[in-house]
């Protein structure tokens, strides 16, 4: 009996993990805050959670949660109790169908693939928008669609998300294996020069103070863009997700006729891009709420497509804005605006912008 005994105890002593009860995701929540919460409540290392779920046959925590893999998802099953849908359900894969099509199969696999497809992707990768409100309230746990920027908004708390420190001005970034930081970890470079201090700005993200949305329109169209993340989008959906993605780099004052004040004020005042920024134009939820609001403004009307786009042409005029957008067909391919968009060809007829990178289609 003793050595009986003693073979069972080397073998509970050698388990790293012993499934406990579940420990269900909140709906809507993204794959790394939910494995970090995993880890908090058992009290356990992330990284020796990892090696357990075997997510590091992944790479990183950030590569898993762009597509799991089947064994991996059902090694994770196994432990949790969590059923492989809903893991899935937690990973960017989850919007292959709509805001991110050409999503590789085996990203883990086929780096060259992920690389040609995460550059042109409209997902924000390690950047990170949130709602203070909710991080507060749900004690981090982050949802999914914060990593899209078709978020712009929350409509719980009808406030406009976050997407800088408030006290350093700095885009807050998450690392490869967990959701975002408690605090500021960016580098402030103002006391730097005056003062030869290196040091972390250490601003509680939490306690940011976003802005409210004050026009109830705001909130109703990020209702319809969750439809469609989700979806269940009804065609004036699709058509209003297409339209404004041409819009975020074409976007000027003139075209926000009425909305939230907010948004016209982000257009004209310092928050305003540089020239030769259009790539990086969606990370500012600001903006995209923006497009968005002239979006549903130009087809509240009526009006085809190519006359939206003479609208949008002769806006940008008013604006004096002649410059043409060149556009990188490979940004539109693997981007949100759904092909074909009903919106480019008169665009691109009209010269408003030119298509480059390869064949136009």
């Amino acid at each position: 009996m003793g050595a009986v005994e003693s073979g069972t105890e080397r073998r509970r002593r050698s388990a790293a993990w012993e499934p406990k009860p579940v420990f269900p995701p909140v709906e809507g929540e993204s794959l790394a805050g939910w494995i970090n919460a995993v880890a908090e409540e058992r009290g356990t290392e992330l990284k020796a959670l990892l090696r357990e779920f075997q997510v590091r046959k992944l790479g990183t925590l950030s590569m898993a949660e762009i597509r799991l893999s089947e064994p991996v998802a059902r090694r994770i099953a196994k432990l949790t109790g969590v059923d492989v849908p809903a893991l899935h359900a937690m990973t960017l894969a989850r919007y292959a169908g709509n805001a991110l099509p050409h999503l590789p199969l085996d990203p883990w696999v086929n780096a060259g693939a992920l690389s040609q497809w995460s550059k042109a992707a409209w997902f924000h990768g390690s950047l990170v928008r949130w709602c203070p409100h909710c991080v507060r309230a749900n004690d981090r746990r982050w949802p999914l669609r914060w990593k899209l920027p078709w978020s712009f908004a929350c409509v719980q708390h009808r406030v406009f998300l976050v997407s800088e420190c408030q006290a350093c001005h700095s885009n807050v970034y998450s690392d490869q294996d967990g959701v975002p930081p408690q605090r500021c970890d960016s580098r402030v470079e103002d006391r730097l020069h005056r003062y030869g201090i290196d040091e972390r700005c250490g601003y509680p993200l939490p306690m940011c103070r976003p802005v409210p949305v004050t026009d109830d329109t705001v909130l109703g169209l990020q209702e319809r863009i969750n439809s469609w993340l989700e979806g269940m989008p009804t065609q004036n959906d699709r058509q209003l997700v297409s339209l404004a993605a041409v819009l975020i780099p074409l976007l000027s004052p003139s075209m926000l006729r009425r909305g939230d004040p907010v948004l016209l004020y982000a257009l004209r005042g310092a928050r305003a891009p540089r020239p030769r920024q259009e790539k990086r134009l969606w990370a500012d939820p600001l903006r995209v709420a923006a497009a968005v609001c002239a979006a549903e403004h130009m087809l509240s009307r009526g009006y085809s497509a190519d006359h939206i786009a003479q609208d949008v042409a002769d806006l940008r005029i008013v604006d004096h804005r002649h410059s043409p957008w060149r556009m990188d067909i490979m940004e539109w391919a693997y981007g949100p605006a759904l092909r074909p968009n009903p919106y480019i060809d008169e665009l691109a007829r009209l010269q408003v912008v030119i298509p480059t990178g390869c064949e136009y289609v």
